[in-house]
């Protein structure tokens, strides 16, 4: 799998992480067992893998212009 499509993937999977954290938060409500703080640490768990997965395609990229 290519990085532009990890990315786009885990980019997605931030953007709904945060929407059912906020929303179940708001609601005071659980979902999938669940509670907001869990999804909120799942998208910052998600947001880290990107920043990964750009420092090393920024290191690849250096390697090849050596």
């Amino acid at each position: 799998m290519n990085y532009k499509r990890l990315r786009n993937l885990l980019e997605w999977l931030v953007a709904t992480m945060l929407i059912v954290g906020v929303v179940t938060g708001a609601l005071n409500a659980t979902f999938g067992g669940f509670t907001p703080i869990i999804w909120f640490l799942i998208a910052i768990l998600a947001i880290l893998i990107i920043i990964c997965t750009e420092v090393t395609q920024i290191r690849k990229s250096l390697n090849n212009k050596k």
